[in-house]
């Protein structure tokens, strides 16, 4: 047994699901504290240390110093992923106010990139909870993530998809989030140390897909053929080549938009 736990901070939103399942029901239990955060805060605890891993959105890597990145795991979407959407009164390129999903750090900032890049405005925009009829009351749009962005209803809005416009634009699927571990984590005595059991709960989950599913059903009311669908075509979770050449080009615009202070090398667990 490590003479510390592992803290781990896990993500309970639909897709983050298939990788935190092997955690969430006992793996590894001996060596893992879990505690559960929403993505902005799971990031802002893997800053302070308050936790030694988690599933974080992407831009963090460049904004947290000393991470290791989890090999071959992420949380994409190879074009539309359904759950990340710009909601908005008016076309695209009239948006002037947008309200920020406060629970999101890599979707506002690629649903910002993509406005300024592909519709060339820049709004103004402001913090916001994921309360949609509040965030359109003042704002011309919206930008909301997770399950909350599922559930919320979207008659009569623009609906942009916000890994839809990237693959349009770039040709490129869209990594969201990854496993992100800090450099002076535990080290586990076990073989293969802790990169072993991420990959182990990820297959455990993908074996589980019913049962996560049938549980998603009744929080957010989508069918299970829609579900289905959102777990096995719409967020795939293999960082693989086209992956790592999408965020060297996504860590490249954000930095030059001022989103992240510098570029780095993806570095590896």
């Amino acid at each position: 047994m490590a003479s510390e736990p592992f803290r781990l901070s896990i993500i309970d939103y639909l897709n983050a699901a298939p990788l935190n399942h092997g955690f969430k029901h006992g793996l590894g239990w001996e060596h893992f504290h879990l505690k559960f955060h929403f993505p902005s805060a799971c990031a802002d605890r893997l800053r302070s240390g308050d936790v030694d891993a988690g599933i974080v959105s992407s831009i963090e890597y460049l904004r947290i110093p000393d991470l290791l990145i989890v090999p071959g795991l992420c949380i994409a979407s190879p074009k539309r992923v359904r759950s990340v959407v710009i909601l908005s009164k008016v076309p695209p390129e009239q948006i002037r106010t947008l309200a920020l999903d406060t629970s999101s750090r890599t979707s506002v900032v690629l649903g910002q990139l993509i406005l300024r890049e592909r519709y060339g405005v820049s709004p103004e925009i402001t913090d916001m909870g994921p309360d949609l009829p509040a965030m359109l009351e003042a704002h011309d749009a919206a930008i909301m993530i997770g399950d909350s962005a599922m559930r919320a209803p979207k008659q009569g809005l623009f609906v942009l998809d916000l890994a839809e416009e990237w693959h349009a634009w770039t040709g490129l699927p869209f990594v969201f989030a990854l496993w992100l571990v800090r450099k002076n984590a535990p080290q586990l005595p076990v073989p293969g140390g802790v990169a072993s059991f991420f990959h182990k709960s990820y297959e455990i989950g993908r074996s589980q897909l019913p049962a996560i599913i049938e549980e998603a059903r009744r929080s957010i009311g989508w069918t299970k053929i829609e579900l289905h669908e959102y777990l096995t075509e719409n967020i795939s979770y293999t960082l693989g080549e086209a992956e790592r050449e999408s965020l060297a080009l996504f860590y490249e615009k954000a930095v030059r938009h001022g989103f992240a202070p510098e570029e780095k090398p993806l570095r590896f667990l």
